[in-house]
Protein backbone atom coordinates (compact mmCIF):
# COMPACT_ATOMS: atom_id res chain seq x y z
CA UNK A 1 0.00 0.00 0.00
CA UNK A 2 1.52 3.31 -0.77
CA UNK A 3 2.07 6.01 2.07
CA UNK A 4 0.02 9.08 3.39
CA UNK A 5 1.73 12.22 3.79
CA UNK A 6 0.91 14.36 6.30
CA UNK A 7 2.07 17.68 6.45
CA UNK A 8 2.52 19.71 9.40
CA UNK A 9 3.34 23.82 9.18
CA UNK A 10 4.92 25.64 10.79
CA UNK A 11 4.78 29.01 12.63
CA UNK A 12 2.55 31.41 10.68
CA UNK A 13 1.90 28.92 7.92
CA UNK A 14 -1.39 27.01 7.06
CA UNK A 15 -1.94 23.96 5.05
CA UNK A 16 -1.35 26.22 1.78
CA UNK A 17 2.28 26.55 3.19
CA UNK A 18 2.77 23.04 1.76
CA UNK A 19 1.54 24.00 -2.00
CA UNK A 20 4.45 23.64 -3.72
CA UNK A 21 5.61 20.39 -2.32
CA UNK A 22 2.42 18.34 -2.32
CA UNK A 23 2.48 19.51 -5.99
CA UNK A 24 5.78 18.04 -6.79
CA UNK A 25 5.03 15.54 -4.52
CA UNK A 26 1.78 14.62 -6.13
CA UNK A 27 3.29 14.45 -9.78
CA UNK A 28 5.77 12.19 -8.53
CA UNK A 29 2.65 9.98 -7.19
CA UNK A 30 2.38 10.23 -3.70
CA UNK A 31 -0.91 11.15 -1.77
CA UNK A 32 -0.47 13.77 0.22
CA UNK A 33 -2.70 15.77 3.15
CA UNK A 34 -1.67 19.26 4.77
CA UNK A 35 -3.39 20.14 8.13
CA UNK A 36 -4.33 23.10 8.91
CA UNK A 37 -4.05 23.76 12.78
CA UNK A 38 -6.35 25.05 14.87
CA UNK A 39 -6.92 28.85 14.24
CA UNK A 40 -5.72 28.65 10.79
CA UNK A 41 -6.62 28.62 7.29
CA UNK A 42 -9.73 31.01 8.23
CA UNK A 43 -8.35 33.67 6.28
CA UNK A 44 -7.52 37.33 7.20
CA UNK A 45 -9.46 39.72 9.21
CA UNK A 46 -10.45 42.82 7.30
CA UNK A 47 -8.59 45.10 9.82
CA UNK A 48 -5.35 43.33 8.63
CA UNK A 49 -6.23 43.55 5.09
CA UNK A 50 -6.97 46.99 5.12
CA UNK A 51 -4.10 47.40 7.65
CA UNK A 52 -6.99 49.32 10.27
CA UNK A 53 -3.82 49.12 12.82
CA UNK A 54 -6.34 50.78 15.80
CA UNK A 55 -8.63 47.53 15.19
CA UNK A 56 -5.85 44.94 14.18
CA UNK A 57 -4.34 45.29 17.52
CA UNK A 58 -7.12 44.92 19.51
CA UNK A 59 -9.54 42.52 17.76
CA UNK A 60 -9.73 38.61 18.99
CA UNK A 61 -8.15 36.23 17.65
CA UNK A 62 -9.29 32.81 15.97
CA UNK A 63 -6.38 31.43 17.94
CA UNK A 64 -6.41 32.71 21.28
CA UNK A 65 -7.70 29.88 23.62
CA UNK A 66 -5.81 27.03 21.59
CA UNK A 67 -4.25 24.73 22.95
CA UNK A 68 -1.25 22.42 22.50
CA UNK A 69 -3.85 19.49 23.09
CA UNK A 70 -6.27 20.84 20.58
CA UNK A 71 -3.19 20.83 18.22
CA UNK A 72 -2.15 17.07 18.57
CA UNK A 73 -6.06 16.16 19.06
CA UNK A 74 -6.44 17.80 15.89
CA UNK A 75 -3.42 15.96 13.80
CA UNK A 76 -4.12 13.25 15.47
CA UNK A 77 -7.23 12.49 13.96
CA UNK A 78 -6.32 13.14 10.40
CA UNK A 79 -3.31 10.60 11.10
CA UNK A 80 -5.90 8.21 12.26
CA UNK A 81 -8.38 8.51 9.41
CA UNK A 82 -5.04 8.31 6.74
CA UNK A 83 -3.57 5.47 8.29
CA UNK A 84 -6.86 3.54 7.65
CA UNK A 85 -5.52 3.86 3.48
CA UNK A 86 -1.99 2.49 4.71
CA UNK A 87 1.70 3.65 6.05
CA UNK A 88 1.63 7.33 7.23
CA UNK A 89 4.84 9.80 6.94
CA UNK A 90 4.22 12.17 9.47
CA UNK A 91 6.44 15.08 8.11
CA UNK A 92 6.55 18.34 10.24
CA UNK A 93 8.40 22.06 9.76
CA UNK A 94 9.56 24.49 12.25
CA UNK A 95 7.13 25.11 15.24
CA UNK A 96 5.04 22.13 13.62
CA UNK A 97 7.78 19.34 15.22
CA UNK A 98 6.12 20.24 18.76
CA UNK A 99 3.05 19.11 17.67
CA UNK A 100 3.72 16.20 15.78
CA UNK A 101 6.30 14.65 18.55
CA UNK A 102 3.25 14.93 20.86
CA UNK A 103 1.26 12.77 17.95
CA UNK A 104 3.82 10.65 17.72
CA UNK A 105 4.22 10.26 21.90
CA UNK A 106 0.25 9.62 22.02
CA UNK A 107 -0.28 6.76 19.40
CA UNK A 108 3.23 5.82 17.70
CA UNK A 109 1.41 2.08 16.27
CA UNK A 110 -0.34 4.74 13.86
CA UNK A 111 2.81 6.92 12.25
CA UNK A 112 5.48 4.90 10.45
CA UNK A 113 7.85 7.72 9.78
CA UNK A 114 8.71 10.63 11.42
CA UNK A 115 10.62 13.71 9.26
CA UNK A 116 11.47 16.83 11.17
CA UNK A 117 12.24 19.40 8.48
CA UNK A 118 14.39 21.77 10.52
CA UNK A 119 11.62 21.19 13.46
CA UNK A 120 11.28 21.81 17.06
CA UNK A 121 12.12 18.10 19.12
CA UNK A 122 12.27 18.94 22.80
CA UNK A 123 13.95 16.18 24.28
CA UNK A 124 15.96 17.08 27.04
CA UNK A 125 14.35 20.55 28.18
CA UNK A 126 10.83 22.51 27.54
CA UNK A 127 10.58 23.65 23.73
CA UNK A 128 10.36 27.08 24.87
CA UNK A 129 14.30 26.82 26.45
CA UNK A 130 15.94 25.93 23.56
CA UNK A 131 15.41 29.31 21.43
CA UNK A 132 17.18 30.73 24.44
CA UNK A 133 20.79 28.57 24.09
CA UNK A 134 23.45 29.69 22.59
CA UNK A 135 23.14 27.11 19.63
CA UNK A 136 20.24 29.93 18.46
CA UNK A 137 22.12 33.02 19.14
CA UNK A 138 22.54 33.20 15.16
CA UNK A 139 18.84 33.25 14.47
CA UNK A 140 18.30 36.51 12.39
CA UNK A 141 14.54 35.81 12.60
CA UNK A 142 13.34 37.13 16.13
CA UNK A 143 15.26 40.60 15.38
CA UNK A 144 13.77 40.90 11.74
CA UNK A 145 9.93 40.37 13.25
CA UNK A 146 9.99 42.24 16.44
CA UNK A 147 9.09 45.23 14.42
CA UNK A 148 6.26 43.95 13.21
CA UNK A 149 4.58 42.90 16.44
CA UNK A 150 1.12 44.29 17.24
CA UNK A 151 -0.85 44.71 20.46
CA UNK A 152 -0.19 43.29 23.91
CA UNK A 153 0.05 39.31 23.69
CA UNK A 154 -1.33 39.14 27.57
CA UNK A 155 -4.60 41.10 25.84
CA UNK A 156 -4.69 39.05 22.75
CA UNK A 157 -4.01 35.86 23.97
CA UNK A 158 -1.94 35.42 21.25
CA UNK A 159 1.69 36.69 19.31
CA UNK A 160 0.68 38.87 16.73
CA UNK A 161 2.30 40.14 14.10
CA UNK A 162 1.98 42.85 11.45
CA UNK A 163 3.42 40.62 8.40
CA UNK A 164 1.38 42.53 5.85
CA UNK A 165 2.82 46.37 7.58
CA UNK A 166 6.16 45.31 6.46
CA UNK A 167 8.04 48.08 4.79
CA UNK A 168 10.74 47.96 2.23
CA UNK A 169 13.77 47.49 4.50
CA UNK A 170 11.79 45.30 6.98
CA UNK A 171 11.12 42.82 4.22
CA UNK A 172 14.52 42.58 3.35
CA UNK A 173 15.57 41.27 6.22
CA UNK A 174 12.73 38.99 6.97
CA UNK A 175 13.71 37.53 3.83
CA UNK A 176 16.98 36.93 4.44
CA UNK A 177 16.20 35.49 7.96
CA UNK A 178 13.13 33.23 6.62
CA UNK A 179 14.13 32.36 2.73
CA UNK A 180 17.14 34.13 1.63
CA UNK A 181 17.34 32.51 -1.63
CA UNK A 182 14.20 33.57 -2.97
CA UNK A 183 13.55 36.55 -5.01
CA UNK A 184 11.57 39.30 -3.80
CA UNK A 185 8.66 39.00 -5.41
CA UNK A 186 8.94 34.87 -4.44
CA UNK A 187 9.07 36.16 -1.03
CA UNK A 188 6.48 38.90 -0.82
CA UNK A 189 4.14 35.90 -2.51
CA UNK A 190 4.70 33.63 0.82
CA UNK A 191 4.80 36.87 3.31
CA UNK A 192 1.33 37.57 1.89
CA UNK A 193 -0.14 34.06 3.15
CA UNK A 194 1.70 34.15 6.32
CA UNK A 195 -0.86 34.37 9.33
CA UNK A 196 -0.58 37.26 12.13
CA UNK A 197 -1.91 35.35 15.03
CA UNK A 198 0.81 32.63 17.21
CA UNK A 199 -0.04 30.75 20.11
CA UNK A 200 1.95 31.68 23.32
CA UNK A 201 3.81 28.49 23.21
CA UNK A 202 7.06 30.10 24.38
CA UNK A 203 6.73 30.62 28.10
CA UNK A 204 3.63 28.08 28.39
CA UNK A 205 4.19 24.52 30.62
CA UNK A 206 1.40 22.95 29.05
CA UNK A 207 3.55 23.01 25.53
CA UNK A 208 5.51 21.18 27.54
CA UNK A 209 5.62 17.93 25.19
CA UNK A 210 9.14 15.91 25.42
CA UNK A 211 9.98 13.01 23.40
CA UNK A 212 9.12 9.91 24.95
CA UNK A 213 11.29 7.30 24.72
CA UNK A 214 9.17 4.24 24.77
CA UNK A 215 6.56 5.68 22.60
CA UNK A 216 7.60 8.39 20.16
CA UNK A 217 11.00 6.94 20.43
CA UNK A 218 10.29 3.59 18.52
CA UNK A 219 9.42 4.96 15.31
CA UNK A 220 12.05 5.40 12.43
CA UNK A 221 12.83 8.95 11.78
CA UNK A 222 14.31 11.35 9.57
CA UNK A 223 15.66 14.79 10.02
CA UNK A 224 15.97 16.89 7.28
CA UNK A 225 19.29 19.93 8.18
CA UNK A 226 18.12 22.89 5.92
CA UNK A 227 22.27 24.31 6.22
CA UNK A 228 21.16 27.82 4.61
CA UNK A 229 18.79 28.44 7.46
CA UNK A 230 19.15 31.79 9.33
CA UNK A 231 15.72 31.42 11.16
CA UNK A 232 16.66 27.94 13.46
CA UNK A 233 20.68 27.72 12.55
CA UNK A 234 22.04 24.41 12.15
CA UNK A 235 23.73 24.30 15.52
CA UNK A 236 20.16 24.37 16.76
CA UNK A 237 19.00 21.69 14.63
CA UNK A 238 21.93 19.55 15.35
CA UNK A 239 21.24 20.00 19.44
CA UNK A 240 17.85 18.18 18.62
CA UNK A 241 19.07 15.44 16.56
CA UNK A 242 21.93 14.70 18.79
CA UNK A 243 19.73 14.73 22.18
CA UNK A 244 16.87 12.44 20.34
CA UNK A 245 19.80 10.19 19.10
CA UNK A 246 20.95 10.16 22.87
CA UNK A 247 17.64 9.35 24.13
CA UNK A 248 16.85 6.28 21.86
CA UNK A 249 20.64 5.52 20.04
CA UNK A 250 19.25 2.15 18.63
CA UNK A 251 16.66 4.44 16.85
CA UNK A 252 18.86 7.31 15.49
CA UNK A 253 17.89 9.93 12.65
CA UNK A 254 18.29 9.48 9.50
CA UNK A 255 19.76 12.61 8.68
CA UNK A 256 19.84 14.89 5.51
CA UNK A 257 21.38 17.96 5.06
CA UNK A 258 20.19 20.23 2.21
CA UNK A 259 21.06 23.68 1.08
CA UNK A 260 17.87 25.58 1.79
CA UNK A 261 16.81 28.35 3.77
CA UNK A 262 14.34 28.07 6.34
CA UNK A 263 11.25 28.42 4.30
CA UNK A 264 12.53 28.22 0.77
CA UNK A 265 12.06 25.10 0.36
CA UNK A 266 8.28 25.54 0.33
CA UNK A 267 8.49 27.34 -2.47
CA UNK A 268 10.75 25.43 -4.17
CA UNK A 269 10.94 22.61 -3.14
CA UNK A 270 14.06 20.61 -4.95
CA UNK A 271 16.01 18.20 -2.74
CA UNK A 272 13.94 18.37 0.37
CA UNK A 273 10.90 17.10 -1.82
CA UNK A 274 13.82 14.39 -3.42
CA UNK A 275 14.61 13.48 0.56
CA UNK A 276 10.28 12.75 0.84
CA UNK A 277 10.16 10.99 -2.51
CA UNK A 278 12.33 8.27 -1.23
CA UNK A 279 10.76 7.79 2.40
CA UNK A 280 7.59 7.25 0.28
Amino acid sequence: MSSTYVLVHGSAGNAQSWSAVQQELGLRGHRTVAVDLPGRGAGFSRAYYEQDLKTFATEPSAIAGVTAADMIGHVLEVVRRARAHGPVVLVAHSFGGLVTTGVANAAPELVDRLVYIAAQCPVELAPGAYPRLPEWSGSALFAASEPLLAGDPAVLGCLRLNWRGAGRAQVTALREAIAGELTDDEFRRGLAAMQPDEVLWLDDPEWDHRAEKDTWGRIPRTYVRLTEDRAMPPAAQDRYIREADALTPANPFEVHSVASSHGGFLRRGGEVVTVLDRLG
